[in-house]
């Protein structure tokens, strides 16, 4: 599914217009959306039941979000990053704590051969 927000109302108009028999590219090109996602949607509501039944009675818009956030993947785990200047962290804490400014830090790191 892509990341696009789900607007609900948009959401109710596409059951409508699967129930009244609407080819998908046709409910894509209405709501503005490509057929790859109209055919995202299309397998998780009809996997979560909800494409059948009568075009006047929807499913509530909390059943909709529901089954579409459900079958939504969730976000990679990005894994923790350490800093390549962690290990100098001791040395730039001192400097900062004689009152040096970021400037002078860099050109005390570029002369004494630290990395920086």
């Amino acid at each position: 599914m892509s990341n696009r927000r789900v607007e609900m109302d948009w959401l109710q108009d596409w059951v409508r217009l699967h129930r009244l028999g609407t080819p998908a590219r046709q409910v894509a090109r209405v709501l503005r959306m490509g057929v790859d996602v109209e055919r995202s949607y299309r397998r998780v509501l009809a996997a979560a039941g909800l494409l059948q039944g009568d075009e006047q009675v929807l499913p509530e818009l909390e059943v909709l979000k529901a089954a579409v956030l459900a079958a939504r993947p969730s976000a990679p785990q990005v894994p923790q990053q350490m800093s390549s200047l962690e290990a100098h962290r001791a040395q730039v804490e001192a400097w900062v704590a004689k009152g040096l400014q970021p400037v002078t830090v860099r050109s005390v790191t570029w002369r004494e051969g630290l990395p920086g």
